[in-house]
This record gives structure tokens, C-alpha cells and sequence, in this order.
């Protein structure tokens, strides 16, 4: 059991699933009225069911990894030059979804943060991000400005 604390996932996998059970159980004590069919608890319920379900994924794939390697070897050394390229990629995204719009800008922000993020050992498979950065943007602008009603950033075609 000693070696599973040891692993940064599995032990950040069991402070993430501690901490979405408090948030979840508080989620469910928020003071609801029943007037509209969305209220203040709403979201605190999602986030905090994504919170659990992925802590769990993370801590059962980690579980599973610990059992198949007996010796693992990580190269310790910072990668400055991915850390400086998604600080300047984030800082461009945010700069100019005001002008360009929240699709536009999202597509190409995920698809090079998606190669830059994946790690160098792991064959980049260059279809799988372009659909998920064409899929995601999309369904997430019409799901909050279509059924939370909430305005997304419009710029040129959206």
C-alpha cells in the first residue's frame, strides 16, 4: 500500500476524490427554491460528479499502472520550452477570442495544446485532435448559449 501513496497520480487521483466528496455533499445541502428548473445547485452538482467520476478514473488507470511496473525511471528535468509555448499559446488564445470569436479561436488553441501537452514517448495521432478540436468548441458554444443562455465570445463568422 506504502508504494501507492508514493505515486504522484494515485495520490493526487485520493486527494481529488476526498476533496469532490466535500464538494459534493455540500453541493447537495445549497438551499433550492423550486421556481425556475435551473438553480444555485445546478452546477455545483456537475462539477462535482465530473470531479468524482474522473478522480476515480484517475486513481483505478494509476492503480492498474503500479501493478504492471515494477521499476519506473522518469526523466526529472522541467521542460521549459512546453512550459514557455502553453503560457504564450493561452496568453494569444485569451487575447484574441475578443476579436476572432470562441469557436475560431478554440480550434486552433486546442489542437496545439494538445500537441504540445503530448508527452514525447506517445505517437501523436494528428486526426484524433483535429476532431476533438473541431467537436469540442463547437458542442460547448451551443450548449451554453443555446440551453444555459449564457453569451460566448462572437467574433467574425460566430
Amino acid at each position: 500500500m506504502k508504494k501507492y501513496f508514493f505515486d504522484k497520480n494515485f495520490l493526487a487521483g485520493f486527494i481529488f476524490f476526498l476533496v469532490a466528496l466535500f464538494y459534493l455533499t455540500n453541493a447537495f445541502l445549497i438551499e433550492t427554491k423550486d421556481l425556475v428548473s435551473v438553480e444555485a445547485d445546478f452546477m455545483p452538482k456537475i462539477y462535482g460528479s465530473f470531479l468524482l467520476i474522473t478522480s476515480l478514473i484517475l486513481l483505478i488507470t494509476s492503480a492498474n499502472k503500479i501493478k504492471k511496473v515494477t521499476q519506473n525511471i522518469e526523466n526529472k528535468e522541467t521542460d521549459w520550452k512546453r512550459i514557455f509555448a502553453v503560457i504564450v499559446l493561452i496568453f494569444v488564445y485569451v487575447l484574441l477570442m475578443q476579436y476572432i470569436g470562441f469557436i475560431i479561436t478554440s480550434i486552433p488553441f486546442l489542437f496545439g495544446l494538445s500537441i504540445l501537452l503530448t508527452p514525447q514517448y506517445i505517437h501523436k495521432k494528428y486526426w484524433v485532435y483535429a476532431v476533438f478540436s473541431v467537436v469540442l468548441p463547437v458542442i460547448a458554444y451551443f450548449i451554453f448559449s443555446y440551453y444555459l443562455n449564457l453569451t460566448m465570445p462572437s467574433g467574425i463568422l460566430f
